[in-house]
């Protein structure tokens, strides 16, 4: 007896929110079993006919989902009819698997997959610390998969799901509004390389947008800067990271920068570079205190001029040189977690990282007079309005300098 396609039924798989998409799920018994099987669609439940168990003609991919799930139907009937005919019994794994080749649908496996070929794809033409904030993503979102027992899949990546992610990075790694922009950041970028390449046609994620904050910019006044410059260390190591870090407030170049920088890189005392981050190439000439670091470390090898120093330890070891140099003034930090705004006091020697260095050279350069399109072509920066918020600054410390002298 033939098996008739009437018993292939198609449910959904939630339907508790009327406008999240649901999983669609084949649902048919084979001898008596009750077979179910994820069909790779999804469906928000207000578009779905129960009766017919098919999509309403209003959805906009009706014709197209209602034909996918006759073929999936059809070849339900057909594989169970054959196996009859031929006298062979037909178990659910099998007919699971012969699914899965006939339709090879996207899966968690096959999007992680994804992710992890963008990430290869990337080696050559991504800085090592933007591969690293890729990685983590990846990893964050397996996370995610296991601990809420979610199948990632292109199609169901929408609002919803977002919302869902954004409160468990939120709730878990007591990510910021910043960190969460930059993680969304990150995820759309591989949601966009997966679209052009045609590993999916949703395009939902792109409506997505997670409010980020203009963080304090921390850095040193010229007398601050000075105190550090000046500061007597018996201990070389300390030595070495001030030189470093105020290498950086002099020149402008980013930790990443400083530390593959070799001797090639430096002639007529001027330096010439190709960024790691941004791959710009810029011209920088040495004043009077960087030159002064340079002839300390300068060689006739080709190897890089300062030792190797992970990031981590040179943000530890510059606490404590802020400390020794006496940096007590009161900072405030502000952080936004969700609808939540943290603020705490700190010393200033506290905040002190590799990053403030950038932002030492940037802010003191434009205080003593450095035109902006000067200092943008030594920093590499493209966009003039990442600099409104330094003219805040220098505009807010020659008012207090002002206080400070006339009263």
């Amino acid at each position: 007896m033939a098996y008739s396609k009437n018993n292939v039924k198609f449910n959904l798989k939630n339907t508790s929110d009327k406008k999240e998409k649901s999983q669609i799920m084949l649902v048919h018994p084979i001898d008596g079993v009750r077979f179910r099987y994820y069909t790779g669609k999804r469906i928000e439940p207000i578009f779905w006919l129960l009766d017919k168990q098919r999509a309403k003609p209003s959805y906009a991919s009706a014709i197209t989902l209602n034909e996918y799930l006759n073929t999936l139907a059809n070849f339900v009937e057909d594989t169970i009819n054959n196996h009859r005919i031929l006298g062979k019994k037909l178990f659910p794994d099998d007919l699971k698997n012969l699914l899965n080749e006939r339709f090879n649908k996207e899966s968690t496996y096959d999007i992680f997959s994804r992710f992890e070929e963008y990430i290869e794809v990337s080696n050559t033409k991504r800085a090592a610390n933007t591969l690293k904030k890729y990685k983590t993503t990846l990893k964050q979102l397996k996370e995610y998969s296991e601990a809420k027992h979610v199948q990632i899949e292109y199609d169901a990546i929408n609002l919803q799901f977002l919302d869902k992610l954004r409160k468990y990075l939120i709730d878990e790694y007591k990510l910021t509004n910043n960190s969460l922009a930059k993680y969304f950041k990150t995820f759309k970028s591989f949601l966009n390389w997966s679209h052009e390449r045609g590993y999916t046609t949703n395009i939902e994620f792109q409506k997505f947008k997670v409010k980020q904050f203009d963080g304090e910019i921390y850095f040193l006044t010229w007398e601050e800067l000075m105190k550090i410059f000046d500061l007597e260390i018996n201990n070389p190591k300390l030595e070495r990271v001030r030189d470093l870090f105020c290498f950086g407030c002099f020149t402008g170049l980013r930790f990443s920068d400083i530390i593959n920088l070799k001797q090639e890189n430096i002639s007529r005392d001027t330096i010439q570079i190709e960024t790691i981050k941004t791959k710009g190439k810029t011209t920088i000439p040495l004043n009077q205190y960087s030159r002064i670091i340079y002839e300390k470390y300068k060689s006739d090898e080709t190897f890089s001029l300062f030792h190797s120093i992970s990031n981590q330890k040179m943000n530890t070891y510059l606490k404590e040189l802020g400390r020794l140099a006496g940096l007590n003034e009161p900072v405030q930090i502000v952080r936004y977690l969700g609808s939540k705004r943290i603020e705490k006091s700190v010393k200033k020697y506290e905040v002190l990282t590799s990053h403030v260095a950038r932002k030492t050279f940037i802010t003191n350069a434009m205080i003593r007079g450095m035109s902006t399109e000067v200092i943008m072509d030594i920093t590499t920066h493209t966009s003039y309005k990442s600099f409104q918020r330094y003219f805040k600054i220098v505009d807010d410390h020659k008012r207090n300098q002002m206080d400070k002298v006339f009263g």
